[in-house]
């Protein structure tokens, strides 16, 4: 690992890779639908948030981003990457690229760490919650 890259550095560099090794073994094509279960598996595998949380902030992601891409055969591009990872470093108490995730966003993760909040440790919940209510999303 390089010194210094943070997790959420880690999280992007090894997603690029996963797309990267994608178009390489598909003459430089892209297909979402190809790279999707290793991009989930990799953000759920990053965060220490446990339960069905992180998998479920994915989806939203996918749905927001992904799917609702005029270009979808092109994602995802490297702006929603980065929300991707803005997302992550909500759900490991991080700052790192928070300006990314919109005001429409945190409304959404405010409702998903409510729907899941019976299945989160106490301090991973309080961490979140209190994020939730800074940004006015609660």
């Amino acid at each position: 690992m390089i010194s210094g890259m943070t997790g959420i550095g880690k999280f992007l560099s090894d997603a690029e890779k996963i797309l990267k090794y994608d178009r390489h073994s598909n003459s430089g094509k892209s297909d979402y639908e190809r790279v999707k279960k290793d991009l989930k598996r990799l953000f759920e595998r990053s965060t220490s948030c446990p339960g069905a949380l992180p998998g479920s902030v994915y989806d939203y992601w996918e749905r927001s981003c992904v799917y609702s891409s005029p270009a979808a055969q092109d994602e995802p591009d490297s702006g929603h990457l980065e929300r991707l990872a803005a997302m992550l470093a909500f759900l490991e108490n991080s700052d790192e690229y928070r300006s990314l995730i919109s005001e429409e966003d945190w409304k959404e993760l405010g409702r998903l760490v409510n729907y899941e909040s019976e299945e989160l440790p106490v301090g991973i919940l309080t961490d979140l919650m209190s994020v939730i209510v800074e940004k006015g999303a609660y």
